[in-house]
């Protein structure tokens, strides 16, 4: 969340498009200069991160299409963005 706060390193690095993968509430003025897109899960093993590949997938690639980069960001362990970040590799 810092890097969203600071906002000129992300337009330093293109960043257009901000994937969230946590089940938080979001302090949405955050995003208001990024297209934005919240998976609402939790980091844990039962939980079903397939069903979203399509939806992360699309977003992505909406991104890179227009130009843009993507960051993809997390509340702790690493299963969530792994997966999702590699969805589109």
């Amino acid at each position: 969340m810092f890097a969203l706060r600071e906002k000129t390193d992300m337009k330093a690095k293109a960043i257009t498009h901000v994937l969230s993968v946590l089940r938080l509430p979001l302090d949405k003025s955050l995003f208001r200069d990024f297209e934005h897109l919240a998976i609402e899960v939790n980091d844990m093993e039962e939980e079903n991160l397939l069903q979203h590949f399509a939806a992360a997938n699309a977003f992505i690639e909406k991104a890179i299409a227009s130009g843009g980069a993507v960051l993809i960001h997390w509340y702790v362990g690493v299963r969530a963005l792994c997966c999702l970040g590699a969805c589109d590799c």
